[in-house]
């Protein structure tokens, strides 16, 4: 399964492999998938393979997880490098500048123009 990593928390991202795990964790098995038919050729777990309706479900709630956290993957690629963030708090630092210097201020810009959704994080 594929993980984002944000702020300590993980959070999944979207698929049908990812689906089945979430809804049979410790399952094996071999699948044929297509025309919206999901075929498990091989199945190994305590219990019965996930529904089609279960799995899209899933997938569902996933995306709306991964669609909340776009902000944080669009802020990602604005902000400035790492070098260049530290270079903008060694010279804030330098003229005891912290709360109005270079980097505070280009981590506002970036926040300030990709802003945090306002509804509650989804659970995880």
């Amino acid at each position: 399964m594929a993980f984002r990593k944000f702020n300590g928390k993980e959070y999944l991202v979207p698929g049908v492999d990812t689906a089945i795990q979430q809804l049979r964790p410790g399952c094996r098995y071999d699948m044929k998938a297509g025309n919206g038919v999901f075929d498990f050729e091989q199945w190994e777990h305590d219990s019965d393979p996930p529904t089609k309706e279960e799995i899209e479900a899933e997938i569902i709630r996933e995306v709306d997880i991964y669609n909340y956290y776009l902000y944080e993957r669009n802020r990602e690629q604005e902000y400035p490098s790492l070098k260049d963030q530290l270079d903008m708090l060694y010279h804030d630092i330098k003229e005891d500048n912290l709360n109005n210097g270079k980097w505070f201020n280009a981590i506002t810009a970036v926040k300030n123009s990709i802003p945090k959704p306002e509804e509650p994080e989804p659970e995880l």
